[in-house]
């Protein structure tokens, strides 16, 4: 049985992907990528966990992966359904802008963030460098988000512009583009990688429907797969400050990735062991959050303490197991610093076999943006490009950021600025 659900979550994956990589011009949405990172981060962690079954609890592995299968489909059925609506009378995705107040919407959102982004960078680097930010780190954080709104804003005017050296849109889009190069390139982060894909692969297609060849694309697909499981080499030798950014780039184009790909395989991963852990202690204890782990999440990220005290806040989240406790007393399993419990595990934790709803919501939510992007909504390419990494991150960290956090930075801090744009 354990052979088994492994082969069908890679199955079902594989058809994904391979679905939307062949198909006419289907490249660029969220369902190929999403089998994509699944295929590439979460399968070869299931194979090292297959080798090194008799790790787990009896039963955990197979019911793990059986439920990981359950939520692929969703995503993918979602997705499908809400693509393939019928339209309807244009709301508030359909809502016309005039160029030139987008322009100066984007262009404020750029400049407050790059602002709040420098007051962040300029903090001591030891408040940096703590795990968990309090005080000015996360207003700071929280303020800077809106730079990366204000950005994508700006980028779609360019590229949908004929003109490439337009002095006022490089004036913002530079910063942007360069702070997106360092994330991914200098830092190594996956996220800054995926961010930049969808910054000008989408955003060409969205504006100018050029298509990238297939082939260049799935060169660049494999590389970054292999990359995806190796980036602790990446970033070890990117953040070598002893040698010139020259020759750490040199280091990083001749390194051997593959080691930490074979490590995975041999041994699993720590979200996919998290995730078999972790799910196993809900199903044991019935102890489910329905949702209230985003509630929590919600209060714990923008209600500050600071106004309305520590002691008020806490009342205000609600008690939930501590999964990792139970985990590591019953199962000796440790929660390995840097790691994550995967979005499958708290889509259990909230709802048990049922959890899946949530990535039929979440394939819901991007094939309706695809589908507004399409017949040129501003609003829908935006949301689209600036939520499909995130969108991503529902499988290999957690359904918090796309259900609720990016929708909170969206509303309260981008959209009343952008609003002011649209055609009255």
């Amino acid at each position: 049985m354990n052979l088994v659900t492994l082969i069908l979550y890679g199955m079902v994956n594989a058809a994904m992907a391979i679905t939307y990589l062949f198909g006419k011009n289907r490249i660029y949405e969220f369902p190929f990528w999403a089998g994509a990172i699944a295929l590439g981060w979460f399968f070869p962690q299931a194979l090292g966990g297959y080798l090194t079954i008799e790790e787990y609890p009896p039963g955990a592995y197979a019911s793990g992966l059986f439920f990981a299968t359950f939520c692929s489909i969703a995503l993918w059925a979602g997705y499908e359904f809400s693509v393939k609506k019928e339209p309807r009378q244009a709301g508030w995705l359909g809502v016309p802008f005039y160029t030139k107040n987008l322009f100066l919407a984007g262009a404020v959102l750029c400049a407050l963030g790059y602002y709040f982004q420098m007051r962040l960078l300029s903090l001591p680097e030891e408040m940096l460098a703590q795990t968990q930010w309090t005080g000015a780190a996360v207003k700071y954080l929280f303020l800077a988000s809106i730079g990366k709104i204000g950005f994508i804003v700006v980028w779609l005017l360019y590229l949908e512009g004929r003109k490439w050296t337009s002095f006022k849109l490089l004036l913002f889009v530079a910063p942007g583009l360069l702070m997106a190069l360092n994330a991914a390139l200098v830092q190594g982060r996956r996220a800054g990688m995926m961010n930049l894909a969808a910054y000008v692969l989408v955003g060409l297609w969205f504006t100018r429907r050029i298509i990238i060849p297939r082939g260049f694309f799935i060169v660049g697909l494999v590389c970054g797969l292999i990359l995806v499981n190796a980036i602790g080499t990446y970033r070890a030798i990117m953040r070598n400050s002893e040698i010139s950014l020259r020759d750490r780039l040199s280091e990083a184009a001749q390194a051997d990735y593959t080691s930490s790909s074979k490590k995975v395989l041999e041994k699993s991963g720590g979200e996919f062991d998290n995730y078999i852990f972790y799910s196993k202690i809900y199903s044991e204890t019935g102890l489910f959050d329905y949702g209230l782990i985003h509630w929590n999440g919600f209060v714990g990220n923008y209600v500050p303490a600071q106004i309305i005290g520590r002691g008020t806040k806490q009342a205000l989240m609600m008690p939930l197991i501590d999964y990792r406790d139970l985990a590591r007393e019953k199962y000796g399993h440790t929660f390995a610093v840097g790691s994550t419990v995967t979005g499958y595990c708290d889509a259990f934790g909230s709802f048990g076999w049922l959890g899946f709803i949530k990535f039929l919501w979440i394939g819901g939510i991007m094939g309706g943006l695809y589908r507004h992007a399409m017949v040129g909504s501003f609003l829908g390419q935006l949301l689209y490009v600036y939520l499909l990494n995130i969108a991503m991150h529902s499988i290999t960290h957690a359904t918090h950021t796309i259900l609720v956090a990016s929708w909170v930075y969206f509303f309260a801090l981008g959209y009343p600025v952008i609003r002011w744009a649209r055609v009255k």
